[in-house]
């Protein structure tokens, strides 16, 4: 081995966790690389946008035939998330030990985090919040990672903001390049390079040509290939079992409003019943092609429901979904909704359809759509993969992501890896 070429630490994957720990590191002085399988998609704000932040489009699908989207871009899902920030939960942390309060208000800074003005989160918005409380519940103005002097309220935030008001892991990214990390695209991770039981590099794929990548700590930030690379390690338990947090959108047609244009998604909202039931609630729905493309897969009979999206307003249901199902080779996975899952859905789409009613939606034009999965996780869970480090069994081999998860987090996981990304920096030094 060269030791010229030696990097301190090769970061595998761009997205919140690997940015994360790629810019504090690089910060701290050290030898950064960062290899990211996809490329660098810059054309934000558009339906094209989805198809090319996401493994095969988006339309990857369980072989149950639920849907569940994994990320391949710079800077992973965190270029399409809706940019709502709910704090990491001490519920689903406490378990295995791990404290995150101090990192995560270094990331509220970074990140910007605080509650939108009226109106950017949109009238819809405020009406179903109002409605929500008026039916008897504890709605309220949830924070986003969102820069009001740059947002437009244009409610695209999960195409892409092309304004660049939602931050994303690429403004970490960024800023580790003007500290001098070495980035390379296009560059898909095939093998970690293990000697007498040490991780000591990975070997990769780039335009035909395999090459190998040498560093003294390799964190493995890629999600779903995670399970991929530590099998073909030897650590078999990677992707047996994992999480998705299912959720299910709700439309309604209420007189006058519509989620399509000029409300910003998840602004509003309650996790009042996240830790009795395992569910958040906030409007969101998805734009028209994913609209569309849910109804074709719902059957062919649901299509003639298609040109109402414009007056739909949608609210959905996230829940705490059960750790199964299983990570097969490639993109093929199982992955179940479960009774429990079931029952936790259904509970949400009635308080949904309450809401909806209240605002002045007809019963009649109530719209469950399918489930669908948004935060794959828990593949390399702490306590079976990992430890309380995010170390393997391998030394100097780490995970850093939402695959670490102890079970499913049931919120917007943003704020939440940046804050274990933040957190493993310190544990590496």
């Amino acid at each position: 081995m060269n030791t010229e070429k030696e990097y301190d630490v090769i970061v595998v994957g761009s997205g919140a966790g690997g940015s994360t720990v790629a810019r504090e590191m690089t910060k701290k002085g050290k030898k950064v690389l960062l290899l990211e399988r996809g490329g660098n998609f810059k054309w934000m704000g558009n339906t094209f946008t989805l198809t090319q932040i996401y493994k095969r489009m988006g339309l990857t699908r369980s072989t149950e035939g639920y849907n569940v989207v994994f990320p391949d871009n710079l800077g992973g899902a965190s270029n399409i998330t809706a940019g709502c920030a709910l704090p990491p939960q001490k519920s689903v942390w406490d378990p295995v030990g791990i404290n995150l309060e101090a990192e995560a208000e270094e990331a509220r800074g970074d990140l910007g985090i605080q509650v939108l003005p009226d109106e950017l989160i949109g009238k819809t918005n405020i009406r179903i919040m109002e409605a929500a409380n008026e039916a008897g519940y504890n709605w309220h103005r949830l924070e986003n990672f969102i820069d009001p002097a740059q947002c437009t309220g244009s409610g695209d935030c999960m195409l892409g903001c092309k304004n660049g008001a939602k931050w994303t892991a690429r403004e970490y990214i960024d800023e580790a390049l003007t500290e001098g990390m070495d980035l390379k695209l296009h560059t898909r991770a095939k093998e970690i390079i293990v000697e007498n039981g040490k991780a000591i590099g990975v070997k990769a794929g780039c335009m035909g040509k395999t090459k190998n990548f040498y560093g003294k700590k390799i964190v493995l930030s890629a999600g779903l290939d995670n399970v991929h690379l530590l099998r073909k390690a030897g650590i078999d338990e990677a992707g047996r079992g994992f999480c998705c947090d299912w959720l299910q959108f709700v439309g309604g047609i209420i007189p006058g409003l519509n989620t399509a244009s000029g409300n910003s998604p998840m602004t509003v909202g309650t996790n009042e019943h996240y830790e009795t039931d395992g569910l958040v609630l906030t409007p969101v729905f998805p734009n028209w092609t994913m609209f569309a493309a849910v109804l074709f897969f719902m059957g062919m009979g649901h299509m003639a429901k298609f040109p109402n999206y414009w007056k739909y307003s949608g609210v959905m249901v996230k829940v705490r979904d059960e750790t199964r199902g299983e990570i097969f080779k490639g993109l093929k996975f199982s992955k179940p909704v479960t009774d429990a899952d079931q029952k936790k859905l259904d509970k949400g789409v009635d308080i949904i359809t309450k809401i909806l009613k209240q605002a002045g939606a007809p019963e009649s034009s109530i719209l469950p759509l399918k489930p669908m999965g948004a935060h794959p996780s828990a593949t390399c869970r702490i306590g079976e993969v990992v430890d309380t480090n995010l170390k393997t069994e391998i030394d100097n081999l780490y995970c850093c992501d939402a695959s670490v998860m102890p079970a499913s987090l049931g919120t917007p996981v943003i704020w939440t890896v940046v804050s274990l990304g933040k957190r493993l920096a310190k544990h590496l030094g």
